[in-house]
C-alpha cells in the first residue's frame, strides 16, 4: 500500500474504532446519561441499572477514547463528564435521543 493510502486507512481505522466503542449499549447509555450534565458514578449505575464492576469497565473504554473525563481526576469519587461533544452529533444523527 502507498503512503497516502496507508495514511487514509489509519485514519479510517481511527474512525472505525470509535464506532467499535459506540457499538455498546452499556457505553450509549454512559454518553446518553452524561449528556445530561455531570454526574457521579453511583448515579450512572443506578440510572442504568449495572454493577459496579461493568460500569467501571465500559466508563474506562470511554475515558481511553477521550469520550468522557473525571471532574477533577485526583477525587476517585468525582462525578464523570462528557470530554467530547461531538459524540452526541453522531448519535443524533443515528436516531438516538439525546
Amino acid at each position: 500500500m502507498d503512503e497516502p493510502c496507508q495514511k487514509l486507512y489509519e485514519k479510517y481505522s481511527e474512525y472505525a474504532k470509535l464506532f467499535e466503542i459506540l457499538s455498546n449499549p452499556i457505553r450509549i447509555g454512559i454518553i446518553v446519561t452524561l449528556a445530561e450534565g455531570p454526574k457521579k458514578p453511583k448515579e450512572i449505575r443506578e440510572k442504568l441499572g449495572v454493577p459496579q464492576p461493568l460500569l467501571s469497565q465500559h466508563a474506562s473504554i470511554l475515558k481511553e477514547m477521550g469520550i468522557i473525563e473525571k471532574v477533577d481526576r485526583f477525587n476517585v469519587k468525582s462525578p464523570c463528564r462528557l470530554k467530547d461533544q461531538k459524540v452526541l452529533e453522531i448519535l443524533k444523527a443515528a436516531g438516538i435521543e439525546v
